[in-house]
């Protein structure tokens, strides 16, 4: 399944890999894409939804 998350507190590149290994972690074959300016993060994964949510949340970050 592919999502799509806003994640505003996503403020620099550290971020961005802290969230990509977060996710790695529930889903190590999972694509994740982040953009910083946008605070988007794109991911394709066999995992559930609220998984990929938990696992971002856990990792300190907040999704709108």
């Amino acid at each position: 399944m592919a999502y799509e998350f806003t994640v505003p507190d996503m403020a620099c590149s550290a971020c961005s890999d802290t969230i990509t290994k977060a996710i790695h972690a529930i889903d190590a074959g999972a694509t994740v894409q982040t953009d910083v300016k946008t605070k988007q993060v794109n991911v394709d994964t066999e995992a559930a939804e609220a998984d990929i949510r938990r696992a971002i949340a856990d990792a300190g970050y907040t999704i709108a």
